[in-house]
């Protein structure tokens, strides 16, 4: 079966996120946010040097140097980290791995997947790394908060 982004694409966009959430201005060393995120250092860099060329992240060598996002997060979306990655994403790529899948040679799930592939190429474009931090600091504010019923049960 088909995976819907490469790994590469997985691990751009987790240390994209990463950037994303630290203030503006605030200079990020590669193996800082690959400590921070779990992501194989040598491997991250690579995948800078795309986000880099992409324009979506700027470096600055030197002491005290690093990366930050070359664009402010509201203005990065899935797609742009995707597409610098891995380049255009096929329009008819084949969920089952069969290679072109289209309405002219369908695959025995083409009638599912294609609505689902369309949604999700959608959902890439309409994305930014701005809503997604959002996103993680509520979902974190709420599981730090404690549940009302383990204090009312002391």
């Amino acid at each position: 079966m088909l995976c819907l982004c490469s790994h590469a694409s997985e691990l751009a966009i987790r240390a994209a996120i990463h950037l994303a959430a630290q203030p503006p201005g605030k200079l990020s060393p590669v193996h800082a946010i690959a400590s921070g995120t779990g992501l194989p250092a040598a491997y991250l860099a690579k995948i800078m040097r795309l986000l880099i060329r992409a324009g979506l992240v700027r470096a600055f060598r030197g002491p005290g140097g690093g990366v930050e996002l070359g664009r402010p997060p509201g203005a990065i979306s899935l797609a742009a980290v995707v597409h610098a990655v891995e380049g255009d994403l096929p329009e008819n790529t084949c969920v089952m791995g069969l290679g072109s899948c289209s309405d002219v040679a369908p695959c025995p799930l083409h009638n599912q997947w294609a609505p689902l592939r369309k949604e999700f190429h959608r959902l890439l474009q309409e994305t930014s790394l701005e809503t997604l931090v959002q996103t993680d600091l509520a979902r974190r504010a709420v599981v730090s908060v404690p549940p009302a019923e383990a204090k009312t049960k002391r």
